[in-house]
């Protein structure tokens, strides 16, 4: 069965070589894949530094296209040329992957209650759906529904007085979209598929934790 797909991509000026590649990757693969069944591919862009504001000129683009689903991806992930057709294959109308933040220490981006106060974790033995209370928005694929049966705004930043943090403006998607009924699930054998890529200041500890690698392979040769 063939579908518009959008895919939404807020970013700044700049992006990482490996997302440009597997980007590249997803999208031949997709269209050949589902153009010549009547599928139309949309791509677009948003660059900017106020996320929510990006997001939410990004959905409306996408709605102006009639865009069935939409792919989000942020520009700072790794991701298999498939995603789309396994995420999809769910039948789902939200279903991300659970990857890593980029910043030790490291931790999932799914979340298991509205508190936001524990995580869900995917490990090894991880495998199909989890429904979670909200989840980062790197690489999600969402129906078009879920935005027609809510309203304005569906993105902001939003501040948790239990906890007395704010909260990033997909957790607050996440919690609007399932008090409108819809659920949000992680699909976890495309979540050990995608990276996070970050930066890190390599210091004399790292060298010291490696060292009984290298001693081992050292020794095995």
């Amino acid at each position: 069965m063939s579908y518009s797909l959008a895919i939404l991509i807020p970013s700044r000026d700049m992006v990482n070589m490996p997302f440009a590649y597997d980007l590249a990757r997803l999208t031949a693969y997709w269209s050949a894949k589902h153009v010549p069944k009547g599928g139309r591919l949309h791509l677009f862009n948003s660059m900017g530094t106020l996320i929510c504001d990006q997001r939410q000129n990004l959905i409306l683009e996408a709605l102006n296209v009639k865009a069935d689903y939409v792919l989000w991806l942020d520009s700072d992930h790794r991701f298999p040329k498939d995603m789309v057709d396994r995420l999809h294959s769910h039948q789902q109308p939200i279903v991300a992957a659970n990857y890593s933040t980029r910043r030790v220490p490291a931790k999932p981006v799914a979340l298991a209650n509205d508190r936001c106060d524990e995580l869900v974790y995917t490990t090894k033995d991880s495998t199909g759906l989890e429904e979670v209370a909200a989840i980062g928005m790197g690489a999600m694929l969402e129906s078009t529904e879920v935005y027609k049966k809510l309203g304005l705004p569906f993105f902001t930043i939003g501040y948790s007085q239990a906890a007395g943090d704010f909260f990033g403006e997909d957790v607050f998607h996440c919690r609007k979209a399932r008090e409108a009924g819809f659920k949000v699930m992680v699909d976890h054998d495309v979540s050990k598929e995608v990276r996070h890529i970050g930066s890190l200041e390599f210091t004399h500890e790292h060298a010291e934790a490696c060292r009984d690698i290298i001693e081992s392979n050292r020794s095995a040769a």
